[in-house]
């Protein structure tokens, strides 16, 4: 997930929480502040881990915002 994300130099991810979703919680969802070298919080990444209950078939998202909401990163694996 982290190859996926676009951090210029000095930023960092910063976990912010995580939580299950669905009947039997087959979705983790990760969420993650970005934040410059000043400790300012200037953007946000959501991964989601999704097991299928049929198949197990398994897929994964990001999606990264700047602090102004705009999407910077949307990806699906």
């Amino acid at each position: 997930m982290r190859a996926k994300v676009k951090l210029n130099p000095g930023e960092e991810l910063k976990h912010k929480n995580s939580r299950s979703k669905g009947p039997m919680g087959e979705m983790d969802i990760e969420t993650y502040l970005v934040v410059n070298q000043s400790g300012e919080t200037i953007g946000s990444v959501v991964h989601t881990d999704h097991t299928a209950l049929r198949g197990f078939k398994r897929t994964q998202t990001v999606t990264q915002k700047d602090s102004e909401g705009n999407v910077v990163v949307d990806e699906r694996w």
